[in-house]
């Protein structure tokens, strides 16, 4: 990137789907880093070009990492939303479910037409509790939605939530796949997570989806599209 902009480029669009520290924009313990802001100071600290560099990003975790950035680096914030309700139509889905109030506030405007439920999680001490705070899932195929899955436990513990509260069929989608230490084979079908009846999760981190197989649990949205589109809008 550097090279680029001190090569006289006119402008400079870096294309992130997936932005890693996403989660780590705040300090709650002396002695951590927040590495959100340690990020997005190396990209403000590029060279300028004839107009400010744009960072595009995809459903980022925390809308506020975007005010980490200098002025000469601008986050475009984009949304893979739109790839997914139609999917969510042609599957069957009839009610659409947050693991949380973040995802809630976050998401819950982009699904227009579909009954919305909202859970919450507790924990005590090592156990995470989930709850379902607002909305009715009876008698529906419910998808979960959320921005990414590390562990899923969360993810698990809301499908079970919803289970019981006589949800007909419960999906997830999360935009980013992380997974670490092959997390997702939990939720393959014989697995001790076998919840979901799909699991859909977009290839923003195409190392971790090119290790997981499609046609057990997983479908994976292809975003390239989405991407050049988004491009081309600014």
């Amino acid at each position: 990137m550097i090279v680029l902009l001190e090569s006289f480029v006119e402008s400079l669009t870096v294309v992130l789907p997936f932005y890693p520290v996403g989660t780590m924009e705040r300090v709650t313990v002396e002695g951590q880093v927040a590495t959100g802001s340690t990020y997005a100071r190396m990209l403000s600290h590029l060279p300028l070009a004839a107009r400010p560099t744009r960072l595009m990003v995809y459903d980022v975790h925390t809308l506020q990492n975007r005010f980490y950035l200098s002025s000469g680096v601008i986050a475009s914030l984009c949304t893979t939303v739109p790839l997914v309700v139609p999917m969510f139509r042609e599957v069957g889905v009839t009610c659409v479910a947050f693991p949380d109030d973040g995802a809630a506030k976050r998401f819950g405007t982009m699904f227009q037409g579909f009954p919305l439920v909202t859970c919450g999680k507790t924990r005590q001490g090592d156990e995470r509790i989930v709850t379902i705070n607002s909305g009715d899932c009876k008698g529906l195929d419910v998808c979960i939605v959320d921005d990414l899955v590390q562990t899923g436990g969360t993810l698990f513990e809301a499908g079970k939530a919803l289970r019981d509260a006589g949800a007909k069929s419960v999906s997830a989608f999360v935009v980013h796949a992380v997974f670490p230490g092959e997390g997702w084979r939990r939720f393959l079908r014989g697995g001790d997570r076998a919840i979901f009846e799909r699991f859909f999760l977009t290839n923003s981190n195409p190392t971790r989806v090119a290790e997981i197989p499609e046609g057990d649990t997983f479908v994976v949205v292809d975003i390239t599209e989405k991407v050049l589109l988004d491009i081309d809008r600014f």
